[in-house]
């Protein structure tokens, strides 16, 4: 009887051994799986197909394509809109734009046009994306699918906007620093006299596009152009310019906050990934010493277990030797520095989408108070 209940015994570790090391390898290949996760296009496929995919018909079609296509046309529009100009015709009209876009110092400029227009809409696709990818592993997994799918669509696209918009305006405020910088710098070599006798002759900030010429004496340039910018920027009593950034200094800090933490979610979620298979391995080994106590415990009053199995360290041998195949696996270490790798380059992604923003908004940006409006006022001269 005892004989034959050790026997029994012998065969459960053996199949429990076989079935845990069958299960510890497969274990071990997702945890490969999982470092494949971090590779570049992995990464654009969750990021653009996976995550953002919606069925119609049985078809899987990309969310972004559609949103993308929709996006453009319905910017092309607005755009067409904004940039439309309905007074024309009147000569007068014409001379009056262009004094006073020269007098604010803005006749070399121009809005943007729609193929850059067009390109920034793409950019905050991409954005969008990435931020998508971001939330959707910092989502709760209460939610329904499509509740997490619209929600991370959702929170990737305002993210997207709000920056779009920080960056333009942070670039108007960079150009307008600019020249208040070179206004600074003349008015260093002007006498003040003659700049306070053009401040005491014209209503300050009262020059419009209508009464432009009102201002066609002044002395100086500095003045004028003063007269169709907004008091806040000059300071009159020290006949000095006033710069400020906030939205500058807003818009920078906010930019690494979120590029930084978003390099950092992708981090600490990788490396989760990876840890919960790992430890899910070392729980195969501690499990079966478990059973192997329940099992003496039973078998108490019947016969002596002999806990010097021999099949027991030749499990654990095998157990230890597929945890240190995971640790020192050299495409695994080669993966997660892929991933790391992949991380900072959307990173780097992220960072130069911004750039671009700022460029585009100091570029195309004014600094009088109607230069817009004389702007397209001239350009229908010139479509006319």
């Amino acid at each position: 009887m005892a004989i034959n209940k050790e026997e029994e015994m012998n065969a459960i570790f053996d199949t429990f051994k076989e079935e845990s090391v069958e299960d510890s390898e497969s274990k071990a290949d997702a945890v490969a799986a999982a470092a494949d996760s971090g590779s570049v296009l992995t990464d654009l496929y969750n990021a653009f197909v996976h995550t953002m995919s919606i069925e119609i018909s049985g078809l899987k079609i990309g969310a972004w394509l559609i949103l993308l296509l929709i996006s453009v046309i319905i910017s092309w529009f607005v755009w067409r809109v904004i940039n439309k100009v309905k007074e024309h015709g009147d000569k007068t009209l014409f001379e009056k734009a262009k004094n006073y876009i020269n007098k604010a110092g803005d006749l070399e400029r121009r809005t943007l046009p729609f193929s850059l227009f067009a390109i920034l809409i793409f950019l905050l696709f991409i954005e969008a994306s990435g931020f998508s990818y971001v939330f959707s592993q910092l989502m709760v997994d209460d939610a329904s699918e499509s509740m997490l799918h619209y929600a991370m669509i959702f929170g990737g696209f305002v993210v997207s906007i709000v920056l779009m918009f920080l960056t333009h305006y942070s670039g108007e405020e960079l150009h307008r620093n600019s020249v208040l910088k070179s206004i600074d710098n003349e008015m260093a070599s002007m006498a003040s006299d003659i700049i306070f006798q053009d401040k005491n002759s014209y209503p300050r900030n009262k020059i419009s596009l209508e009464h432009t010429y009102s201002d066609d004496d002044a002395k100086t340039v500095v003045i004028p152009q003063f007269n169709r910018m907004h008091q806040k920027y000059f300071d009159w009593k020290n006949l000095q310019t006033v710069r400020k950034s906030y939205i500058s200094i807003f818009t920078l800090i906010l930019i690494l906050s979120i590029g930084v933490g978003a390099m950092f979610v992708r981090f600490y979620v990788f490396e989760q990934n990876v840890d919960h298979y790992q430890d899910s391995i070392v729980k195969e080994a501690s499990s079966f010493d478990i059973k192997t106590e329940l099992y003496e415990e039973q078998s108490k009053g019947e016969t002596k277990v002999n806990n010097t199995n021999p099949n027991l360290p030749s499990f654990f041998t095998e157990q230890s030797k597929l945890r240190d195949k995971y640790q020192r696996s050299s495409k695994v270490e080669a993966e997660k520095k892929a991933s790391y790798v992949t991380y900072m380059v959307m990173m780097m992604l992220f960072f130069g989408i911004q750039v671009v923003g700022l460029i585009v908004g100091s570029r195309y940006s004014f600094v009088g108070n109607e230069s817009v409006k004389a702007y397209k006022i001239l350009k229908s001269y010139k479509e006319a």
